[in-house]
């Protein structure tokens, strides 16, 4: 699963990136601001320092100004007295040199005239093999002799340095941290949205509707899903009201045509006609027993599918027939009792109708109870498999004509099995017959 595939995973990326920017940002310039206001700190102390340095080395006599020079050097600088000047002008001065210099010329505006030079000497010993002392420093004094300085480069904190990077992943884990608190806090009414809508259409709880709550947008959601529900439920009471008054008004003139065939001389035309008739009223019984099972409001409990499944073996079992069974000793799920009980013995009929025998297996699968039931009949075309589900469908080509029924069983099967938010699906066994996949939520 991706990570944009979620509103979690989105919010966690957007404010990530954003946040995450901003602080990146924001540590940057203050380095920066940071770096400035110590470069310039220090230049001013540099510059002040210099120019004390400067006017005490021109109080002494000549021929003492180095030694004093040597002892007055300490921390950044080092000191060197010379009738010429140590530095060479030109090259490129860092951004510390040009700063150094500039409070300088302004604390002292005559080394303009005396001769101020920043620049590198190879010329003085003090830069041998110093990496640190890459500024040298000539400042001319009154007497026309020069005081030259080998200037430390001073150490500033860095964008990519630790303690740079260490505060921005502290910062970016706070983000994370922020980020997937607010993704919990946004999605945890959508999750339970989606978990109460899916056992909204289970039979048994349709009395309960989804809880209207949360933010604007759920609550919107929330009452559309309630107001789609209460159509829907309205849609199924009107259906099997109009074929209840249909199948009212058919058994007026069914019992007027049962009174009229009684007065047929012909007893092997009363008898057909008895036969039409009784297939006409069980067809109507049928279809008022699919519509009550689309409407059944049978409370859902804790169902042992398992016993379910062994009592139904052996009733089928009693009644001459054979049922193999492998299962576990328990396996509860939550549904409705009798209406499990009518599709998984539904489905047994079907494989013993057409196979003469079945065989029951039972695994948990992840999160769903899987019951498969067998036969070894003549199985069904492929094209086919789907079709059968389609309430009245028989399918004589494959299966026998005498085998009897309406076409309802696997109908009702599928969807007793939906409205507990499991399915049916059939398949052909490769060995042969028709495998039944039974599938429900634990």
């Amino acid at each position: 699963m991706k990570l944009t595939d979620t509103i979690a995973g989105r919010t966690i990326l957007v404010l990530l990136l954003g946040l995450g920017s901003i602080l990146f940002l924001a540590q940057y310039l203050y380095q920066v601001a940071s770096e400035r206001e110590l470069m310039e700190s220090n230049a001013n102390r540099v510059a002040e320092r210099l120019l004390v340095l400067a006017e005490t080395i021109t109080a002494v006599k000549p021929e003492t100004r180095d030694t004093t020079a040597h002892s007055l050097s300490g921390g950044p600088l080092e000191l060197h007295w010379s009738v010429e000047p140590l530095s060479t002008a030109g090259g490129r001065l860092d951004s510390a040199a040009r700063t150094l210099r500039t409070y300088l010329l302004e604390r002292a505006p005559v080394l303009s005239r005396r001769g101020l030079i920043f620049g590198t000497s190879s010329a003085s010993p003090a830069t041998d093999g110093d990496k640190n002392h890459t500024t040298v420093i000539s400042l001319g004094l009154e007497d026309g002799s020069w005081l030259n300085v080998t200037l430390a480069r001073v150490q500033t904190t860095r964008v990519s340095s630790p303690s740079f990077l260490v505060s921005l992943l502290v910062g970016a884990l706070g983000v994370v941290g922020i980020a997937v608190l607010l993704s919990i806090w946004l999605t945890r009414p959508l999750n339970l949205l989606a978990r109460e809508a899916r056992t909204l259409f289970v039979s048994g709880d349709d009395g309960r509707p989804v809880a209207e709550t949360g933010t604007r947008e759920v609550r919107t959601v929330a009452a559309a899903i309630n107001e789609m529900h209460r159509r829907i439920n309205r849609l199924i009471s009107d259906r099997t009201q109009m074929l209840a008054a249909i199948s009212h008004d058919l058994r007026t003139p069914l019992t007027r045509l049962r009174l009229r065939a009684n007065a047929i001389d012909d007893v092997t035309l009363k008898k057909s006609v008895d036969h039409d008739l009784d297939e006409m009223e069980q067809m109507i019984d049928a279809s008022l027993g699919f519509l009550k099972e689309s409407t059944d409001c049978e409370p859902v409990e804790p169902v042992d599918i398992a016993a379910i499944l062994q009592t139904i073996a052996d009733d089928t079992n009693d009644a001459g027939h054979e049922v193999d069974v492998e299962l576990p000793r328990s396996l509860v799920v939550k549904g409705r009792h009798l209406a499990l009980k009518r599709a998984l013995t539904n489905l047994v009929n079907n494989a013993i109708r057409h196979g003469g025998a079945a065989t029951i297996n039972v695994r948990l699968d992840e999160r769903e109870a899987v019951i498969i039931i067998t036969d070894p009949g003549p199985g069904i075309p492929p094209d086919k498999l789907e079709t059968v589900f389609e309430p009245f469908r028989r399918l004589d080509d494959a299966r026998n004509l005498e085998t009897g029924g309406y076409g309802l069983g696997l109908t009702v099967a599928r969807s007793v099995a939906r409205s507990h938010g499991g399915d049916v699906i059939l398949a052909n066994r490769p060995e042969g017959g028709l495998a039944a996949t039974f599938r429900l939520p634990v």
